[in-house]
């Protein structure tokens, strides 16, 4: 057998033929050839690359002449034969075909004449084409089923804006594999959450349809066996540009109302237990005068004190005719009281050192309200507290949502450096008077060890055309108006009153708009609806409106009214879609519980009618409430503040005349080091915190009934706004109280 190298791919084959004109004969061998009368062929093999046992011929002539046959070469090394009969003429063709044992195809042709009596050689050229070197695979089939989407829904079909609605989808596999069904959606608009599960949320963020698609699949690699299907849901309402805003939490606006002069445990002191009143199961304990905890250790309950039956109070002869226990004062007849003291000095002697037993003498203040216990009649009154025969508003709300029980005064004192606290966090540096401060109340500013003024009590902003005070200043520095107008963001401070274009029912306009309350005074007090030393933003030129200019474009974005409205523009902007990023809304005075001039009832009809407005909006499900406090008004708290700046000024006497430097201290030793002061100084007169206030927080993102022990206080608040939008900015780093506050996110499902 002839055996070729494989890398050849070329087989040539050399041909001689010798043809004789006339009748035709049959092949014959080399040797009779040259003798014979017929013509012949010749045809020798030569070395190629294959190896091919047979190789066909065909011959093609003149007059239709055609011969084929077969050369057998399988036990020769060459290939030769004589190919005889072929008539003599011209114009012949022989084509060559052969097939390789490896599959290898040959073929090749050639021309040629034939002569009678001659031998004629011709050389034929196979050419070869190996075939392609292919390998091999065995196949192992499985059998997969792909899934089928049985059911996809949504609920509600259409939401507001803002809104959050629920899709679900419902697939089966009828094989159970390869893998568990994953779930993949997708939607044209708005926000998926948990995307990758059965049931995920969507938040409609833009107005008009979404179409909402889900993908299932069970681990084919094949796209096409996944189920497939889509439902269309509608966002109805306004677009609501804050939704746009980035924001740390899910909340996109946040509502401060911002309440007057309440102790903690003046509207929770007994809080859930009361006459009608049935608390929600598993209502936790809170540290108030029934459940005392120690702050101390890590909230732990208090045994052997009986602080609504035997308080210290009652036991310290110092406080002479007002030494009694807390007393309740029980429904609307005795919603109204007088006002206590709370001025920055005497609540610090109040608290005694910490011993918290000498608030009649230095805060109390005697009656009204008639027909309430004896001790109401005497500085006593400071022990009286309600429960939800009076407050149930925010009873419910604490049954509802979020409250703490250990929430602080950023310093002691009353309303002003309570607000200016809640939006600078910080009441030092003055940058002008309108009189030299050596002049002021000393229960106003204090010397703040540097040459400057601290300022502990209320003053009125500088320049309001309704400032009646004969104390008015301004402050240098910034405060969270300068911070969100830097980020173009939407804001604004709603005061009852500020409007001076308005008339009242009663014919009261201007400056002196006034509101009778709906519980009748005793003594007929009231106040004007607005109270300049309650606008902390009209203290820093940056973000004054002391004109009290009227908006000239929207609600919430810089103009002529420069982010300060009445309340009345925040119910309206409300309405319209303007919601901004942040509010803070101060009731008119007859409605911010102020004691002497408002009362329980009225608040709660504020709170009631905020709160309805806002749960009625498609704002409502990105929006957090937070009812906070600028003082307590002097009322009594059994809780001892801690001391987390202290100061020795003279105005300063929690420890002692000229100090203040410690307290139930819950997170270790107050700091040696005061807080900076806005000239970047250790300032005075900023010794806090000062005393407990109630802290609820509403919204569809609140823990439910739950009680928060975080330490926080006022300026906890201006902290929240700069983490949730500000990406942590700070008004003054080592100065502000925002630097060094807890936070209120612990009242928050995040």
């Amino acid at each position: 057998m002839f055996r070729t190298i494989r890398r050849a791919s070329l087989l040539t084959i050399l041909s001689s033929a010798a043809f004789v004109v006339g009748s035709c004969g049959g092949e014959r061998s080399p040797s009779t050839a040259s003798n014979s009368a017929t013509g012949s062929v010749d045809i020798a093999l030569v070395q190629g690359g294959v190896t091919i046992n047979s190789v066909n011929y065909t011959i093609n002539g003149p007059a239709n002449f055609s011969k084929s046959g077969t050369i057998d070469v399988s036990q020769s090394a060459t290939l030769s034969t004589i190919i005889g009969g072929l008539p003599a003429g011209n114009g012949y063709t022989i084509t060559l075909t052969a097939t390789g044992t490896d599959g290898t195809s040959c073929g090749g042709s050639a021309t040629f004449n034939v002569t009678a009596g001659a031998v004629t050689k011709v050389s034929v050229t196979l050419e070869c084409h190996q075939p392609a070197k292919t390998g091999s695979i065995s196949v192992t089939g499985t059998l997969n089923v792909c899934p089928n989407l049985d059911a996809l829904s949504a609920s509600p079909a259409e939401v507001a804006v803002g809104a959050t609605l629920s899709v679900s989808a419902t697939a089966d596999d009828p094989d159970n594999g390869p893998s568990p069904l994953a779930y993949s959606w997708t939607a044209s608009s708005g926000v998926l959450k948990n995307a990758n599960t059965a049931s995920p949320t969507f938040e409609c963020t833009s107005t008009g349809p979404a179409t909402i698609t889900v993908s299932v699949s069970d681990g084919d690699p094949l796209a096409t066996c996944a189920a497939q299907g889509s439902l269309q849901v509608t966002c109805s309402g306004h677009n609501d540009a804050a939704l746009a805003v980035p924001t740390a939490t899910p909340i996109k606006h946040l509502v401060v109302v911002f309440g007057e002069n309440i102790s903690y445990d003046h509207y929770f002191g007994t809080y859930p237990n009361a006459a009608g009143f049935t608390p929600a199961a598993g209502t936790p304990i809170n540290n108030n005068l029934v459940t005392p905890l120690d702050v101390t250790n890590g909230f732990a309950p208090l045994s052997g004190l009986d602080l609504l039956h035997n308080n210290p109070v009652a036991a310290n002869t110092a406080n002479g005719t007002g030494a009694v226990n807390p007393f309740l004062l029980s429904g609307p007849a005795q919603a109204f009281t007088a006002d206590q003291g709370h001025n920055y000095k005497p609540e610090q002697q109040a608290s005694d050192n910490g011993a918290m037993d000498l608030f009649p003498e230095f805060t109390g203040t005697a009656g009204p309200p008639p027909g309430a216990p004896a001790a109401a009649s005497t500085k006593g009154l400071a022990m009286a507290y309600y429960d939800a025969t009076t407050v149930s508003t925010y009873w419910n709300l604490a049954q509802t949502y979020a409250m703490s029980d250990n929430s602080w005064t950023t310093v002691f004192g009353p309303s002003t450096p309570g607000a200016i606290n809640l939006i600078a966090g910080q009441t030092n540096g003055f940058l002008n008077t309108n009189r030299s401060p050596t002049l002021m109340s000393a229960s106003h500013v204090t010397p703040d060890g540097n040459g400057g003024w601290t300022m502990i009590g209320d003053t009125d902003p500088l320049g309001d055309v309704c400032s009646t005070s004969g104390d008015q200043n301004n402050f240098a520095g910034k405060n969270i108006g300068d911070l969100l107008n830097a980020k173009g963001l939407t804001w604004g401070w709603f005061e009852g009153g500020f409007d001076l274009t308005v008339t009242n029912a009663n014919g009261t306009t201007g400056c002196a708009r006034e509101t009778d309350p709906t519980v009748p005074f005793p003594s007929g007090d009231t106040s004007a609806d607005y109270i300049p030393h309650h606008q902390p933003f009209q203290y820093y030129p940056s973000t004054a409106n002391l004109t009290h200019a009227r908006p000239t474009g929207t609600i919430g974005a810089t103009d002529a009214a420069n982010h300060q409205y009445d309340t009345h523009d925040f119910f309206d902007a409300l309405k319209a879609g303007n919601l901004p990023v942040v509010t803070y809304l101060k009731a008119p005075a007859f409605e911010d519980g102020h004691p002497g001039y408002s009362d329980p009832i009225d608040e709660q009809n504020f709170i009631n009618q905020v709160l309805a407005a806002i749960q009625g909006s498609q704002e409502w499900t990105s929006t957090a409430v937070v009812f906070a406090y600028d003082d307590s008004d002097g009322w009594y708290d059994h809780q001892a503040p801690p001391i987390v700046n202290q100061s020795n000024g003279v105005a300063d006497a929690l420890n002692g005349a000229g100090v203040c430097n410690h307290g139930a201290q819950q997170t270790g030793a107050a700091p040696a080091t005061m807080l900076l002061g806005n000239d970047g100084n250790p300032a005075l007169g900023r010794c806090g915190y000062g005393t407990r206030v109630p802290l609820v927080v509403v919204s569809p993102y609140s823990k439910k009934n739950y009680i928060d022990h975080t330490l926080t206080d006022q300026s906890s608040v201006l902290k929240f706004v700069e983490d949730n939008w500000l990406g942590g900015q700070r008004i003054q780093a080592g100065g502000s109280f925002d630097t060094i506050a807890g936070p209120i996110n612990g009242m928050f499902n995040f």
